[in-house]
């Protein structure tokens, strides 16, 4: 058992950074984390939570501070739980976050970051780049306004904007409140009663927006959606109804139903379009999802002739983007809705060399392995849980010459790849901010097949 316990307090050099953008530091060996703790600092620390493997404290008092620690520029900082790491300079998050990259590889294989490059980390735009709001709408001193939830807890933060949010979604979130409020709309509350619960709003670069009121109970909203599509960049409106009180649970409920407007928007990356409807899953970072497809484009180097295997597809996103270079892509995706969005996207754009399928891609590509399929490459972009196991033997066993991971994990990544290396060697890992002010990395990995 750990020799510290619950209310210790002592000084407590910070060494790293955590997935979640706390500090920290080693206790006799013991991790403990610190909230808005910096690698680099000592601070006097109050210990809040003890378990076998960790340890959690507040910082009491900063006792060495470090010269890239900034105030941070959001007024609900600290408050919101939305952004971890907007009390640190951007080059040095950065920088952090590349170490996070080399940790993982440290903790979790044999593999030397040494023996390949390690890029540093790709940023784009710092503010500004959400393009979704999900956002519960509560009453502040009788006006309506959007909400975030402070971290662990279910206390809701009233915000007039969100500096990492598009503005446009920070203005047309702002006029639906006046509009809710001027219609004498009920909004949700903890007694389980009220209409509106959450405002879900997607944008794209055109500026336009696809606005879907979540609803608790039941209402005829037809007269305020009409409102709601006047507004500046506003072109469809819908309804959705989300009773779940689970934690953890989709914001867009069942039932979802367009009021008025256009059912979808389209979002550009490169020379590909993509529908965008309420509930599609999309990168929430544009500009930085359109640079990550460049890298991986850039790292497959295909040549019109090779047949490419798009894992964890989604909705065609990825695969779409590469067919263009490549033979052919076969894409594999465990959801239904989003399988039938990949196939639509082909056809939107007359993409006649990519089909996307659903099922379980550790099932399916034995099977066309099987019946004589051949891929030269394979991309995959799994959740933050990585590769099934299967799909690992299935790529082992295919012997396939190429793979680029896109991850969002890397943790998760460096397990994985401790498996692949047994077949493969890393080429390469370039890390990117598509979440900035956040603890949040992606990287972009490419491995080839052992000689």
């Amino acid at each position: 058992m750990p020799n510290i316990k619950k209310d210790d307090e002592f000084i407590l050099d910070i060494k790293r950074l955590g997935i979640n953008g706390e500090g920290i530091g080693f206790y006799n060996k013991l991790a403990v984390f610190v909230k808005d703790a910096i690698p680099g600092e000592g601070h006097n620390v109050k210990v809040t939570k003890v378990d076998n493997k960790m340890a959690f404290a507040k910082s009491l008092e900063i006792k060495t501070k470090v010269d890239y620690r900034k105030t941070p520029e959001c007024p609900y900082y600290n408050k919101c739980g939305g952004c971890n790491v907007m009390h640190i300079n951007n080059d040095k998050v950065l920088s952090f976050k590349r170490d996070l990259v080399i940790e993982s590889l440290t903790r979790y294989t044999k593999i030397n970051p040494r023996s390949f490059e390690i890029k540093n980390t790709l940023s784009l735009n710092e503010l500004n780049y959400r393009n979704r709001s999900q956002l519960s709408v509560v009453e502040d001193e009788g006006e309506y306004k959007v909400a975030m939830i402070m971290e662990d807890s279910n206390i809701q933060i009233p915000i007039d904007s969100c500096l990492i949010q598009n503005e446009l979604l920070n203005r047309i979130n702002n006029s639906i409140c006046a509009l809710l409020k001027k219609h004498n709309i009920s909004i949700y509350s903890y007694k389980k009663s009220g209409v509106i619960r959450y405002l879900s709003i997607r944008v794209n670069r055109k500026n336009e927006a696809l606005v879907t009121l979540v609803c608790y109970e039941n209402k005829d909203l037809i007269k305020l959606s009409e409102d709601i599509l006047k507004i500046d960049g506003v072109v469809g409106v819908y309804k959705s109804t989300n009773k779940s009180l689970k934690s953890g649970a989709s914001i867009i409920g069942e039932n979802v139903q367009l009021l008025c407007g256009k059912e979808f928007i389209i979002e550009t990356l490169g020379n590909v379009k993509y529908k965008i409807y309420p509930d599609t899953f999309f990168q929430l970072n544009t500009t930085a999802t359109e640079e990550m497809l460049k890298i991986v484009l850039k790292q497959a180097k295909l040549s019109f002739k090779e047949r490419v295997l798009d894992a964890y597809s989604g909705v065609g996103a990825i695969g779409l983007y590469l067919a263009h270079n490549a033979k052919e892509v076969i894409g594999i995706e465990n959801n239904k809705a989003s399988v039938i969005a990949a196939n639509e996207n082909a056809g939107l754009n007359n993409i006649s060399n990519a089909k996307f399928f659903q099922g379980d891609a550790g099932e399916l590509l034995p099977k066309m392995v099987k019946d004589g399929l051949v891929f030269d490459v394979i991309v995959v972009d799994p959740p933050r849980t990585g590769l099934d196991e299967r799909f690992i033997d299935a790529i082992l066993e295919s012997n396939v010459k190429r793979i680029i991971y896109i991850s969002c994990n890397p943790s998760t990544l460096a397990k994985n790849l401790n498996r692949l290396t047994a077949k493969y060697q890393v080429n390469s890992m370039i890390p990117l901010d598509m979440l900035p002010k956040t603890a949040h990395v992606e990287v972009v990995t490419t491995l080839t097949l052992k000689k």
